[in-house]
């Protein structure tokens, strides 16, 4: 995890150059557009009717600044229900988080992605097979079910884990949690009230919220 804290001019100003992906002989360019980065259809979110302000939140639930950055988002979201989570999974803590991350993904097409998500980022110690399995049955996650969207729509999953990690990469993220604040880029964890002047400074300009 990288605690180095960085604040840009805007998120919109960085968007206007397409960065290329890594490695970069794939001469491939990520989609870079502002609702590329928030609105994209198959990234799990969590909003209430009329937000003004989006966060975008890259993380791994093996990463432990994700951990104590949970707690913070769901205080901000409880005190502030104009605010939307974006939440953009970039497992980069080896198999075991990419494994936790296609399982929370997969978990929205049975409507249990909010208490997966939780139940994966309050496991005890790192996560590996059982972790992720145990979580999903505190969850409530239908098991088999999730087995067979994992096996069905596994290529959509993997497809919105490539497009994160090159949004990221192009942004100049180096390690979770990163946040995108309206247009502004965080890399690093926040407490809440840091977070709360994030939001305020994003609310004052309707643009770029």
């Amino acid at each position: 995890m990288n605690r180095r804290s960085l604040l840009t001019r805007g998120l919109l100003a960085a968007m206007t150059i397409a960065l290329p992906l890594v490695p970069a002989s794939a001469r491939q360019r990520p989609d870079m557009s502002r609702k590329a980065v928030t609105d994209d259809p198959l990234a799990p979110k969590r909003a209430g009717p009329g937000y003004d302000v989006t966060i975008v939140e890259f993380f791994d639930y093996n990463c432990p600044y994700c951990r104590r950055m949970e707690p913070v988002l769901n205080g901000l979201l409880a005190s502030d229900p104009k605010v939307r989570v974006v939440y953009r999974d970039w497992p980069i803590f080896g198999p075991a988080s990419r494994e936790a991350s296609r399982a929370a993904i997969a978990s929205q097409w049975q409507g249990r992605h909010a208490a997966y998500h939780q139940a994966l980022l309050t496991s005890p110690g790192r996560l590996d097979n059982n972790g992720v399995k145990a979580a999903a049955t505190r969850a409530k996650v239908d098991w088999p079910r999730l087995q067979r969207d994992l096996k069905t729509r596994g290529a959509e999953i993997d497809a919105l884990l490539a497009r994160t990690d090159a949004i990221a990469s192009a942004i100049g993220f180096n390690g979770t949690p990163a946040l995108i604040v309206g247009s502004q880029v965080v890399a690093g964890a926040v407490d809440l009230p840091a977070l709360r002047r994030l939001v305020a400074t994003a609310r004052a300009k309707p643009e770029a919220r």
